[in-house]
């Protein structure tokens, strides 16, 4: 597959600083539509927790609302740029994907072929982390002849693991905080490979899965506090890094039952005077007529109640 042709259109949202692009710290995003807001959210917070660093953020996508990009370029500092790239989305229609592992989860593959002429090193985070810390040693980061960074997550689950005839059970990476070696990924053909396996068969995590089996031995992992999961909020340590919103609802939805930390940053992103998104089904409404009455605001909550059975009985 040859990599250029998959991108339809390259645009400097935010310009770069007058300084020499290699110096930069890269940051790529792999989304849909739907989550463009969230990576503005992620990159606010990246921003906020580090204002010394020179970063420049990428943003992989088949398509952007006028909104969403008018919001982005708002977001501008002298020591940051971001560069969108249209994606055509049909040069992966062959690959497999689920209701909530859109086709947009292959395009994480795109960042080190693109950046190759650019950088050594390029941090691919998912759009629903919050920066909650510097990540100024991520740029100094030996990777001691490893492909990737990436945290441990082996406790995931033991059976899928197992069914993946890993050589060690003991080590499986979330995909969604990856550190990668740009030069050892294109010598060791790692888009190619994927593009083999992921067709080759059904994988239950998809490119998470294959990721963890073409790169196998070859991940250095790092501490815990780069992909911390929310679940496990509870052992929070203050240098955490990254915070995980895995699952579901996100907490931008506004039935999600704890925002306060998510709010915190979505209130500083250009996206503030944009609501968090409504219930559209019957259940959804229960929760957030749930959430509002737990949350002492009684009148909403009824209403919302009453448009939760009104959705459910039509």
């Amino acid at each position: 597959m040859i990599v250029d042709n998959i991108i339809s259109k390259k645009t400097d949202i935010v310009s770069f600083p007058k300084k020499d692009d290699y110096d930069f710290f890269h940051i790529a995003f792999g989304v849909d539509e739907s989550f463009i807001k969230p990576a503005g959210v992620t990159i606010t917070s990246i921003i906020a927790n580090n204002p010394e660093e020179f970063l420049h953020f990428h943003i992989f996508t088949s398509s952007i609302l006028e909104l969403d990009l008018t919001k982005i370029e708002e977001i501008k500092t002298n020591k940051i740029a971001i560069t969108l790239y249209l994606v055509d989305s049909t040069a992966f229609s062959t690959f497999q994907v689920r209701e909530n592992l859109p086709i947009s989860v292959y395009y994480r593959m795109l960042s080190p072929e693109i950046l190759k002429e650019v950088t050594d090193r390029v941090l691919y985070i998912d759009a629903d982390i919050l920066c909650l810390n510097s990540i100024s040693n991520l740029k100094e980061i030996d990777f001691k002849d490893n492909i990737i960074c990436a945290v441990n997550h082996q406790e995931f689950s033991a059976s899928h693991i197992n069914s993946l005839n890993l050589k060690n059970n003991n080590y499986y990476f979330n995909a969604g905080v990856m550190l990668i070696n740009i030069p050892l990924w294109i010598s060791n053909n790692i888009f190619d490979m994927f593009v083999n396996k992921i067709t080759s068969q059904d994988f239950q995590y998809l490119d998470q899965d294959v990721l963890n089996i073409l790169l196998e031995e070859r991940v250095h992992y790092l501490s815990g506090k780069y992909n911390l999961f929310y679940s496990e909020k509870n052992t929070l340590l203050k240098d955490t890094i990254f915070m995980h919103f895995v699952g579901s609802p996100k907490p931008w939805k506004s039935w999600s039952p704890d925002i306060t930390l998510y709010l915190n940053y979505y209130r500083k992103s250009p996206w503030a005077d944009v609501e968090l998104e409504l219930p559209l089904n019957y259940k959804h409404k229960k929760l957030y007529a749930k959430k509002l009455w737990n949350d002492k605001k009684y009148y909403q909550s009824a209403l919302w109640f009453s448009k939760y059975l009104i959705n459910k009985l039509l």
